[in-house]
């Protein structure tokens, strides 16, 4: 019975083997490939110049701003309170990671 499957497998495989030539080499295209054709080229300048400009006009969007300095020295600004915490550097996991664990 081994042998008889054995037999079966081989019978497959040498089969597909054999219909995998057969479209490979008789029903496959046999066009050959252009090299003018066979890269397709997207010209990206528009692209790019547009978003040049749309950069160029930020840029000049932001130096046209002016920044008043009375604004800092004004009462209302000096009043307000700083409520940031500071935060204390803290020992986070170990140096090596994956060295044993060695319990004490």
């Amino acid at each position: 019975m081994n042998n008889k499957l054995t037999k079966n497998i081989i019978v497959a495989v040498v089969t597909i083997v054999i219909l995998f030539a057969l479209h490979f080499f008789f029903f496959r295209n046999n066009n050959t490939i252009d090299t003018e054709t066979a890269l397709y080229v997207e010209d990206q300048t528009n692209a790019t110049l547009q978003v040049d400009k749309n950069l160029l006009s930020l840029l000049l969007e932001m130096k046209s701003i002016k920044l008043d300095e009375k604004l800092f020295n004004s009462p209302v600004f000096k009043s307000l309170n700083d409520y940031s915490i500071d935060i204390k550097i803290q020992e986070v996991g170990r140096i090596n990671p994956f060295a044993s664990l060695e319990l004490k």
